[in-house]
């Protein structure tokens, strides 16, 4: 499976895990209600049974808010822990209140269908016909029951347990076939979605790679830029910085647009883009449009490649990847978070493998010295947080660039 295929299914997951909290949460509000009219005599459930079962089970049925606020909604086990939470509310509720909310028998069951996932369809099934059982048998036992039609074991288990476990099992027989269907579809959407992604990344590749090739001493600078800029997104959240803008969604999609960050130079001339010596300044306001060209051309030429948010951050790395922390940068004089920040990101990277590797108007400088170069621009060129990062996995850098060499690429 791949990286874009996997994050959609895990957030997939993220938003049924919030889906569940505010079902469960709305299960509360429900069940205080009833609780309510149970004290004012409109119900005849014990009073002792519907205490007890209402702080258990409003205890329970909070802890997936505290759980996804506490671990956040993308831990793996959280969907398992929240459908034994249901089944745990069903087994207080048909313990201590009614045989007669048929209803309630589903609450695991239907809680699970929020995941599309056979797997978490059948383990409720598993769980909720235990509990079901078990609640109903402690039920007896406990006595904690409004009504006295099932007052021997022989009628609870022929006229209560057995129909409902049949009504029960009919239930999860049809949601298993709707997960599967949808399952399927959902499958199938992610697989179309997928040669759609590669089939953009090719051609972005391949456009990418024909601009550079304009400049016979580029060598690699598309494919170490993209991969230096993944690997200081993935630091960053690691670190946890950013972490409002930075998932694995960001970090997919800057390694698919960070090849387009210099396509604007194709309509740069070879007499400047070429140039053995230093520009002139009205050379260099020439190179400089090339900013402007690239976001243009990502307007236009990109407009149905892929999703907006895609879109988007191809524009931004290509529009404003030589803008600068302190606003001395171009084409807008945009300063601090003002430029934003898959562009901050790009700037490090782009500027690293462009004094790292040989130009056609000088030689490639000493390592060390372009990781000062990084270091130095701190808070000046680059974003202090970004370039901190950056300097912190230095010899992952170091090794990336020695692996891909210029034969590699030529």
């Amino acid at each position: 499976m791949s990286i874009t295929a996997f994050n959609r299914i895990k957030k997939n997951e993220e938003d049924a895990n919030r889906s569940v909290a505010k079902v469960m949460l709305i299960t509360v509000a429900i069940f205080t209600v009833v609780y309510i009219l149970n004290i004012l005599g409109i119900f005849i459930i014990d009073r002792t049974a519907m205490t007890v079962a209402y702080i258990t089970s409003t205890v329970l049925l909070v802890l997936p808010t505290v759980l996804n606020k506490l671990l956040g909604t993308s831990k793996k086990s959280l969907k398992y822990i929240y459908i034994v939470i249901a089944a745990l509310f069903l087994l207080i509720v048909t313990t201590t209140l009614t045989y007669h909310a048929v209803v309630i028998y589903a609450y695991p069951i239907a809680v699970a269908g929020m995941y599309f996932s056979r797997r978490m369809t059948r383990f409720s099934t598993v769980i909720t016909t235990v509990v079901t059982v078990l609640g109903q048998l402690f039920g007896f036992y406990l006595g904690w029951r409004p009504d006295y039609n099932f007052g021997t074991l022989p009628r609870l288990f022929f006229f209560s347990i057995i129909p409902r476990l049949l009504t029960l099992l009919g239930f999860a027989a049809m949601l298993d076939l709707l997960t599967r269907r949808t399952s399927d579809l959902l499958k199938e959407d992610a697989e179309n979605y997928e040669r759609q992604v590669i089939y953009s990344q090719d051609m972005i590749y391949g456009f990418a790679t024909l601009v550079e090739n304009r400049d016979e001493n580029t060598g690699g600078h598309i494919r170490r830029t993209s991969i230096y800029s993944e690997m200081l997104a993935n630091r960053l959240h690691e670190k946890g910085l950013y972490a409002d803008v930075i998932d694995e969604d960001f970090i997919s999609y800057l390694s698919m647009v960070a090849p387009l960050h210099d396509v604007g130079k194709i309509s740069i001339p070879d007499s400047i883009l070429c140039k053995p010596g230093k520009l002139t300044d009205e050379e260099f306001e020439i190179m400089k449009s090339h900013t402007e060209k690239g976001g243009e051309i990502i307007r236009s030429t990109f407009a149905h490649v892929a999703d907006e948010k895609y879109r988007v951050m191809a524009y931004e790395v290509v529009r404003y990847h030589h803008e600068k922390w302190n606003g001395k940068g171009y084409p807008l004089g945009l300063s601090g978070e003002n430029i934003p920040l898959a562009a901050r990101i790009m700037t490090v990277a782009d500027v690293f493998d462009a004094v790292s590797e040989k130009r056609c108007y000088r030689d490639a400088l000493p390592l060390d010295e372009c990781f000062k170069i990084i270091s130095d621009g701190i808070g000046k060129d680059f974003d202090p947080k970004v370039a901190g990062a950056f300097l912190e996995i230095r010899d992952d850098i170091a090794r990336v660039r020695e692996n891909i060499s210029h034969s590699e690429d030529n």
